[in-house]
C-alpha cells in the first residue's frame, strides 16, 4: 500500500528533516529506513511515488523535485537527502554544521590523458546523501538541476551528472564536502565510526 512515511518530533521549527522517496518495490527499505531514523530520533518524511512506466533513470531523475516539494512542506528546515536503501546510526544534527548552502560527498581522483600525456582531476559529487539550506540559491540550484536533466544533450546513466554541471555553473551558490562518516560510503567501505552507511538495491535487484 502506497502512502508517505512520516515521523517528525512536535518541534516548530524543525532544525532538518530527512527526506527520501521510494516506490512501491522499495516500500520495505523505506520502512526498514523509517525505524531506524525513528530509533535515532531524526525527524523524517519519506515520500511515496507510483513507478508506472519509469524506468530506473526515470526515478532517480526525480530526486531534485522531491526536495523542492520538501523545502515548500518545511520552509525553515535544513532537508537532509538520503536513498532509500541507507542505513543511519546516530543523529543527522552534525550533518548541518558546516558553511555554505549544499553539502555532499565528493572526490576527486587522478587520471592520465593519453595524447598528449598528462594528469587530469575528475570530481565526483555524489547524491546519495546531500543536505540543503533554506535559501533562494538553493531553490534555484534545485530548479536548474531539473531542468538539466530533462533538457541536456549528453548522456545521463543517472542524475548526478547533471547534478555536478549545475553545481560547477552556479554563480553564488556554496558547495562544501561532506565528512565521510555521513556520505552514505558502500557499507563494505565505511569506517566503523560511519553513521550513514548504503547499500545499493541495484546491485540486487537490478535497475528495474
Amino acid at each position: 500500500m502506497l502512502g508517505d512515511i512520516v515521523n517528525t518530533a512536535d518541534v516548530t521549527p524543525l532544525p532538518y528533516v530527512v527526506v527520501g522517496f521510494f516506490t512501491p518495490n522499495y516500500r520495505p527499505l523505506a520502512d526498514r529506513l523509517s525505524a531506524e531514523l525513528t530509533k535515532t530520533q531524526n525527524p523524517h518524511h519519506l515520500i511515496a511515488r507510483e513507478k508506472g512506466s519509469s524506468t530506473w533513470r526515470d526515478i532517480v531523475h526525480m530526486k531534485p523535485g522531491v526536495v523542492l516539494e520538501a523545502m515548500d512542506r518545511y520552509p525553515t528546515s535544513s532537508i537532509i537527502l538520503l536513498d532509500a536503501d541507507s542505513s543511519v546510526r546516530g543523529s543527522l544534527a552534525p550533518m548541518l554544521d558546516f558553511v555554505g548552502d549544499i553539502s555532499a560527498r565528493s572526490k576527486l581522483r587522478l587520471t592520465n590523458h593519453v595524447w598528449p600525456f598528462r594528469q587530469k582531476t575528475v570530481l565526483h559529487i555524489s547524491s546519495r546523501s546531500m543536505v540543503f539550506k533554506p535559501n533562494a540559491r538553493v531553490r534555484k540550484f534545485l530548479e536548474d538541476w531539473q531542468t538539466e536533466l530533462r533538457t541536456a544533450s549528453y548522456h545521463q546513466g543517472g542524475c548526478e551528472m547533471a547534478m555536478r554541471f549545475v553545481i560547477m555553473r552556479s554563480t553564488g551558490l556554496a558547495f562544501c564536502p561532506m565528512n565521510p562518516d555521513y556520505s552514505g560510503m558502500e557499507v563494505d567501505q565505511a569506517s566503523d565510526s560511519a553513521i550513514v552507511v548504503h547499500s545499493s538495491e541495484s546491485r540486487v535487484a537490478g535497475r528495474k
